[in-house]
C-alpha cells in the first residue's frame, strides 16, 4: 500500500500520488483542443482566412421595392381580307336582292366586257345621283324579266367603282356570251358625250385588278360591240375609240 502523509487530506494525497503519464495525456489533449479551435477560426483576432463567414442578410431595398408591372404591347391589327380594294358595296345603293330562281352561278372568269349605259347623257358626280342612276338601270333590267342588274361593276364619272351583280352569279350583258364573262359598265351615253378622265383612269385600274384576280389576258378584254353576236354600238364611239389604248395599257 502507498504511504500517505499523515498531515495531508485524502484529496491531496490522491493528487500527489497521480502517475506522471496521466498528467502528460491531459496536457496533450488540451493542446489538441486549442489547435483545433485555431484552425476552425474560433480565436478572436485570427487571420481572415481562418474565420467562418458571417450571416448573409438580404438587400433591404429588394424587400421594400414595388414589383415592376409589365404592360403587354398592343397586338398588331390583323391584315385585311383580300378583296377588290375601293369597290363601293351593293348595299350602298340598293336593298333589293336578285331573283334567286332566275339566275345562274358564275363560271370561272375568262372574259371581261366593257359597256356604257346608252341612256340619256349623265354628268353628275355626287354620290346620291350616281347611286340613283345605278338603281334606275337595275329597275330597267328587272323590267325586262332579268334577275338583277346585268353588270358586275359600275364606274361613275368621278371614278368611283360600284358593286353591281354579285360575282357569284353569271351576268346578263352580252347575248349568248355571258358564261364566264365579267361585265363592267361606265355610266353615260358615249355616243353623245365623252367619258371623264377620272372615269377612264378608274376603268384602267379596275381592269388591271380584275385581270390579275381572275387571270384574264388582254386579248380577252373586249367592248360590247366587239362580240360578233352583239349587233350593238355599245360602248359608244367615244369610249370605243379608246379601247385599243386601254388594252395596250393593261397588257
Amino acid at each position: 500500500m502507498t504511504n500517505l502523509d499523515p498531515n495531508s487530506t485524502p484529496a491531496e494525497g490522491m493528487q500527489a500520488s497521480a502517475p506522471p503519464v496521466a498528467r502528460r495525456s491531459l496536457l496533450m489533449l488540451g493542446l489538441g483542443l486549442f489547435a483545433g479551435c485555431m484552425t476552425a477560426g474560433c480565436v478572436t483576432g485570427g487571420p481572415k482566412s481562418a474565420r467562418l463567414p458571417g450571416p448573409i442578410w438580404p438587400d433591404q431595398s429588394l424587400l421594400t421595392a414595388k414589383p415592376e408591372i409589365l404592360t403587354p404591347a398592343p397586338l398588331a391589327p390583323l391584315p385585311p381580307t383580300p378583296t377588290l380594294i375601293g369597290v363601293i358595296p351593293r348595299s350602298s345603293w340598293t336593298k333589293a336582292t336578285p331573283d334567286a330562281g332566275n339566275i345562274d352561278p358564275m363560271l370561272p372568269v375568262k372574259w371581261i366586257t366593257v359597256h356604257h349605259d346608252g341612256m340619256s347623257p349623265f354628268t353628275a358626280t355626287d354620290f346620291d345621283s350616281c347611286a340613283g342612276r345605278i338603281e334606275l338601270i337595275r329597275n330597267g333590267h328587272r323590267g325586262k324579266g332579268w334577275a338583277d342588274i346585268g353588270y358586275h361593276f359600275v364606274i361613275d364619272r368621278s371614278g368611283r367603282v360600284w358593286e353591281g351583280r354579285d360575282m357569284r352569279y353569271q351576268g346578263a350583258h352580252v347575248k349568248d356570251q355571258n358564261e364566264g364573262n365579267l361585265g363592267i359598265l361606265c355610266v353615260g351615253n358615249f355616243d353623245q358625250q365623252t367619258p371623264s378622265m377620272a372615269q377612264l383612269a378608274a376603268l384602267d385600274r379596275h381592269l388591271r385588278t380584275c385581270m390579275m384576280k381572275y387571270k384574264v389576258k388582254s386579248p380577252h378584254v373586249l367592248s360590247h360591240q366587239e362580240w360578233a353576236s352583239a349587233h350593238t354600238a355599245c360602248p359608244g364611239r367615244n369610249l370605243q375609240s379608246k379601247m385599243d389604248g386601254i388594252r395596250r395599257a393593261v397588257a
